[in-house]
């Protein structure tokens, strides 16, 4: 069997190009119900575990409040949340799902199911399980380990 020397240059812009390349290709399929990744992302977190503040929201996302700000903004504006002052501190902002919010991510998670599906026709259970063991090990690792200059 030939041994393929693959450099870490390489190794790098695979990930990081593959990462750019299928970020597009969720925002292209999520499209056509009017939503971003970002904002997909959100509803589902809404859905699946309830009020959220919105610091942990962006936390969570890998966001800064700002950019937080700006996506709910959208989804609020939208009729999809709610903002919600806190009681027990006024200073913090939590966020729910409406039932408008909850209705549309259903429908965008059954499009975003299928296109998942198809980008994984063919490839085994194992293939999956290995794919992402070896890219959690290697975003592990890369978390992990300070810049050495």
């Amino acid at each position: 069997m030939r041994q393929t020397v693959i450099s870490k240059f390489d190794i790098g812009r695979a990930i990081s190009d593959g990462f750019r390349r299928w970020n597009k290709l969720v925002e292209n399929n999520l499209s056509e119900t009017g939503l971003s990744l970002a904002e997909f992302r959100v509803l589902r977190v809404l859905f699946e575990t309830g009020t959220r503040l919105m610091v942990t929201l962006a936390t969570e996302q890998g966001m800064t409040a700002p950019g937080m700000t700006m996506v709910v903004d959208k989804l609020e504006d939208a009729g999809l949340v709610r903002r919600i002052r806190s009681d027990a501190d006024r200073r913090a902002i939590n966020v729910a799902i409406t039932g408008k919010g909850g209705e549309k991510y259903k429908r965008a998670k059954k499009i975003h199911d299928k296109f998942i599906e198809r980008a994984t026709n063919g490839m085994s259970t194992q293939e999956i399980d290995n794919f992402i063991t070896a890219l959690n090990r290697i975003l592990g690792s890369a978390e992990n380990r300070a810049p050495s200059f």
